[in-house]
């Protein structure tokens, strides 16, 4: 089957070492964590990418902490840029201590090329980085020109981060520009001992197809490449396409295209798949999902939902991949008509 659509970004996972040790991290990580990728590396895994996919508009450097990698941060940002591709890096504020170095970073971060400045924090992420370190970095970068997006996990009965942070006199100041943004975003829990947060589920949003897959490709810290950046991607085997040598990052994406359950995914998102092949039953095994992610794994590391879905899909593929089809055409409609506008 020919893969229709390519990857419009990538995301660097330059380490999962990070400054920070949360209880509920995704990927388990702590400064304890050592090695990641070498800036050579992810210059090069990136000028292939943007040789490969014609469609590749953006790099997404993240982690672990990105920050970890100083200077060879900065420069594979410039080398993005050179290549004409958009750059964000996604970070915990940790280097942002003293306002007069996050200045300094950002000025260089700019004068780089860097776009936008994802910063998350939160009750987790507050045990180690302060929120005066995400103002420090917030005020930063939109002095030198770069977007901000501060995300924050969605607090307990006993947090108020998110209130606290819109409530700071320089948070309201930055408000007033358009180039930042705060947001609250769900907390997806790892262990048992989550404390509950104070969040109800989005169950229109959970029904939503995934626009993760085969939109973004992923370089991990161990040179792997994944076919996304989704909290579980590290739970989730068939996510994972192949390890890198260099040559072969086009060959491994494209192995997708025979992986009908990744344009289920896509289209339905598996909160819906779960939904659909479980009936009745679906309820047991999506209790508490507050997450696409969750119900990710759910579906992938379930044995009875993946023995029904092995017996139901043949049932779904020609509806799903019309949908899809139909989808891809009108996107590429849209796209053409928004090229010619812009001239």
């Amino acid at each position: 089957m020919e893969c229709l659509i390519e990857p419009k970004s990538i995301t660097v996972l330059c380490t999962y070492q990070c400054t920070a040790a949360c209880k509920q991290c995704c990927f388990e990580s702590s400064p304890a964590i050592k090695g990641g990728l070498e800036g050579e590396v992810i210059r090069a895994r990136i000028s292939e990418a943007k040789n490969e996919f014609r469609e590749l508009g953006l790099v997404v450097f993240s982690g672990g902490e990105a920050f970890l990698l100083k200077e060879e941060l900065t420069r594979s940002v410039a080398h993005a840029t050179a290549l004409g591709l958009k750059t964000r890096i996604v970070s915990n504020g940790s280097w942002a201590k003293r306002l007069e170095r996050a200045i300094r970073v950002c000025a260089e971060l700019k004068e780089a090329g860097l776009g936008e400045l994802n910063l998350s924090t939160g009750r987790d992420h507050q045990e180690f980085v302060p929120e005066d370190s995400i103002i420090n970095a917030a005020e930063a970068a939109i002095g030198s020109g770069i977007e901000v997006l501060v995300t924050v996990e969605t607090d307990t009965s006993e947090s108020d981060c998110y209130l606290s942070l819109r409530g700071n006199a320089r948070i309201k100041r930055l408000l007033d520009d358009r180039r930042f943004r705060i947001v609250n975003n769900f907390w997806m829990p790892f262990h048992d001992d989550a404390p509950v947060r104070r969040q109800e589920a989005d169950i229109a949003l959970l029904r939503k197809g995934c626009s993760q897959v085969f939109e973004n490709v992923v370089l991990t810290p161990h040179d792997n490449l994944s076919a996304c950046c989704g909290l579980t991607l590290e739970h989730i085997p068939e996510m994972r396409l192949g390890k890198n040598d260099g040559s072969n990052m086009g060959s491994l994406y494209r192995a997708q295209a025979d992986d009908f359950m990744k344009y289920w995914i896509r289209m339905d998102g598996p909160y819906s798949i779960i939904e659909k092949v479980m009936g009745d039953a679906a309820g047991t095994y999506l209790e508490g999902v507050v997450h696409g992610c969750q119900a990710c794994a759910i579906l992938h590391k379930t044995p009875e939902i993946r023995e029904k879905i092995v017996a139901l899909f043949p049932s779904y593929v020609e509806e799903v991949m019309t949908r899809f089809a139909i989808k891809q055409a009108v996107d590429g409609i849209q796209a053409s008509n928004a090229r010619e506008m812009s001239k």
